[in-house]
């Protein structure tokens, strides 16, 4: 492994001191490694910048790199996920920020880098999610992502009511804040503080949790991973009721509107350096 792209939050390293650290530890262990650095004000890049660091097209270095290692936190992972699996890179992250669920190493791990490079790891499947928005059968929204897709209320004054239905097959109706579909890398994120199950992460399920439903039956589904879900908008004021993909902010939604969730084609591959199972990780992490 020769050729690595960095990704840094610069709100988890406002001084780029860790990130030129990890860019010289590489590059002094023979990598061939460029800086990827979005959202930085130029003003704020140090003056010492090393001449020709920085990567001003990533997704084309991607494409003939060996990896995509990201300085931050899981929301970092999350954002960088869909770039990775497009370019077919696998993902290492050293945790800069609180939980790092999904990062393999924290700051002082750095040296272990050195075994990255030696080809000591395991490379780890998770599945990923298509989503797709349909207004008038017309598609108006539509991507991929890692941890979940969430049909939302935007104002706490309304509640919204949804209809839930696996492979076209009604599952169930729901009225309150909304409903979460993860994968099972994302059943520790979201739907597990909605209370939906843990999942194994290298698991192909797709986890239906309703979110603060007005109802005592609703409870959570675990559906096979090949199930094509859709949720639709039954009744919410336009404009009250959102897609939010892993967090970020996808599509206003409207009423009578159809939001398709299905496995996808790509999967995010993550570097594995630790020898911990995923259930002292959970004890760990999440005590």
């Amino acid at each position: 492994m020769n050729r690595i792209l960095v990704c840094t939050n610069f709100e988890k390293d406002t001084s780029l001191s860790f990130t030129l650290q990890v860019l010289s530890f590489l590059r002094e262990h023979g990598a061939e490694a460029a800086a990827f650095l979005p959202l930085i004000p130029e003003e704020r890049l140090p003056a010492d910048l090393p001449e020709g660091i920085l990567c001003p097209d990533p997704e084309a270095y991607l494409r003939s790199a060996d990896l995509l290692l990201c300085l931050g936190g899981d929301g970092t992972m999350l954002h960088n996920s869909k770039l990775a699996a497009r370019c077919g890179v696998p993902m290492l992250g050293i945790n800069l920020g609180h939980m790092g669920f999904i990062t393999e190493l924290e700051r002082d791990d750095m040296g272990r880098l050195a075994e990255v490079l030696q080809g000591r790891y395991t490379v780890e499947n998770r599945m990923m999610l298509d989503f797709e928005v349909k207004r008038d059968g017309e598609t108006v929204c539509s991507g991929f992502g890692l941890n979940e897709a969430v049909v939302a209320r935007r104002s706490p004054a309304h509640s919204i009511h949804l209809t839930a239905y696996g492979d076209d097959r009604k599952i169930s109706d729901y009225s309150g804040d909304g409903i979460i579909i993860a994968t099972p890398t994302g059943s520790t994120a979201y739907s597990m503080a909605a209370g939906g199950p843990i999942v194994e992460p290298t698991a192909e399920n797709l986890l239906l949790t309703p979110m603060c439903a007005h109802s005592l039956t609703a409870k959570p589904y675990v559906l096979a991973g090949d199930r094509h879900t859709s949720v639709k908008l039954v009744r919410g004021d336009d404009g009250e009721a959102m897609l939010l993909v892993d967090g970020e902010d996808s599509c206003t939604l409207k009423t009578g509107d159809l939001v398709y969730v299905r496995k996808s084609r790509y999967v995010t591959r993550l570097i594995k350096l630790r020898k911990l199972s995923f259930y002292d990780i959970v004890r760990h992490k999440l005590n």
